[in-house]
């Protein structure tokens, strides 16, 4: 949601205080609340597989929520733009944590695809809401009211965030140690220790989310592909609030409440998804060397050509002379589209690094949040040399090519990963640390 607080809607409140001229700098808010995304999975997610998970996800909280109230009160435009970098910063541990602490809880492979797949749909379906509120709310009360809602809602999520217990064997087991050291010290003045005090040396470091994207092709071909995809969804935040307040005369609110219809084309591909399991188990079964790439990417497969599609609809659909309601349809299949290939890609990753999944979903989300932050600083001046037609058909081709990806994994998958020296010492190191942890679980060692 606060990606989106600051989009296209609430710009022209921002620009009549700040003195901003329209142009590039109105997607400057949202740009940089990615960018702060992009800095804080590197440094979270591998932090949260040496400290925890839960201490991890409510330091970076609180933070946010403090950088949420510098917001509402910035005295200036680069103030203001300063705390939204940090509420990106502090804001994105959830992002690249959570996937760690579903693949700590759901070892079954069917229940952790479905538990991503509703923490994904989640933190789609969010960002939809975040325009209304800007577009309504800011018109009304002021845009620095728009903040002080969200800072409410941050409030109210806080309580579920301390709520979460920690989930990392490795802490929890550390933990168990220090309270029997405690509760029931030894009478022959060993001390209990955790297998992660015997090692006495860390399996993670920050590098890790950079090593995997620098030397993982799975990795580095998912990225550029969840990387555009998610770069088109801040791009379609603009491109609707040109269709259907440029071209159909409806207010900033409007705008904003039809954009939520891409929820319902998320919900949907949720629905897909569920639908889908057992039949991309079963074929999976048949192909043993490629279970992976059988039972997670068939719907990212089938979702690439779909966003394709839905796109070219939108685009040139968007006339004049064409009712609203026929590009405001095609956002349905747009939404089903990009959670059914957002939801396979990530579950694809996850499965193939395990315990270090934090680290690989990181590294998505560093990739994801640059072209994020990035490729819509583009979009003021396409729309304006190109057009909406022309534009959407430019996103539409290049999604056409990246579409070639998972069908790329599909077909050399396991052979990608096989020749992967990087992810053949993950797997080896994996193994034995969950062989560790399998091992004493219930029994702490004394030293």
């Amino acid at each position: 949601m606060g990606s989106t607080i600051a989009s296209a809607n609430l710009f022209p409140l921002l620009s009549a205080e700040f003195h901003v001229p329209v142009g590039p700098q109105s997607v400057l808010p949202a740009s940089l609340y990615l960018m702060g995304f992009c800095f804080g999975p590197i440094i979270f997610a591998p932090l949260s597989e040496t400290y925890g998970r839960k201490p991890i996800l409510v330091t970076g909280f609180l933070l946010f929520v403090a950088s949420t109230a510098g917001a509402s009160v910035a005295p200036s435009w680069w103030s203001f733009l300063l705390m939204r970098f940090l509420c990106g910063t502090f804001g994105s541990p959830p992002l690249s944590v959570f996937g760690g602490v579903i693949a700590d809880c759901f070892g079954d492979e069917v229940q952790r695809g479905r538990m991503l797949m509703v923490w994904s749909a989640s933190t789609f379906v969010g960002p939809l809401g975040a325009p209304v509120l800007g577009g309504f709310v800011g018109g009304i009360l002021g845009w620095r009211w728009v903040f002080w809602i969200a800072l409410i809602f941050a409030g109210v999520t806080l309580a579920s965030v301390l709520a979460i217990p920690e989930t990392l064997a490795a802490k929890i087991l550390k933990r168990k140690a220090e309270r029997l050291n405690k509760e029931e010290p030894r009478e022959d003045g060993r001390r209990w220790v955790a297998p992660a005090e015997l090692s006495q040396k860390s399996k993670t470091t920050l590098l890790r989310p950079l090593e995997l994207l620098c030397g993982e092709m799975v990795v580095v071909l998912t990225s550029l592909y969840i990387g555009f995809i998610y770069s088109v969804f801040y791009m379609m935040v603009q491109i609707y609030y040109a269709i259907f307040v440029g071209v159909y005369g409806f207010s900033p609110g409007v705008s904003g409440l039809l954009f939520m219809i891409i929820g319902l084309g998320t919900i949907i591909g949720c629905f897909i998804c569920w639908w889908c399991d057992p039949v991309t188990l079963r074929l999976s079964a048949k192909h043993p060397t490629k279970r992976a790439e059988y039972f997670r990417l068939p719907l990212a497969c089938i979702g690439g050509p779909f966003f394709v599609i839905s796109i070219l609809w939108i685009g040139l659909s968007a006339r004049s002379d064409v009712h609203w309601a026929v590009p405001f349809i095609a956002t349905v299949p747009y939404g089903i589209a990009y959670n059914i290939m957002w939801v396979a890609m990530i579950n694809y990753v996850a499965d193939a690094y395990g315990i270090y999944s934090a680290s690989a979903l990181a590294a998505l989300g560093t990739t994801r949040s640059v072209a994020g932050a990035l490729l819509p600083l583009a979009i003021e001046d396409m729309l304006k040399a190109l057009g909406i037609a022309k534009s959407c058909a430019l996103l539409a081709g290049i999604s056409a090519a990246l579409a070639a990806v998972p069908l790329c994994f599909v077909a050399y998958g396991d052979k990608i990963r096989a020749a992967s020296k990087f992810s053949a010492a993950l797997k080896t190191e994996g193994q034995r640390e969950e062989a560790a942890l399998g091992r004493t679980m219930s029994h702490i060692s004394a030293v």
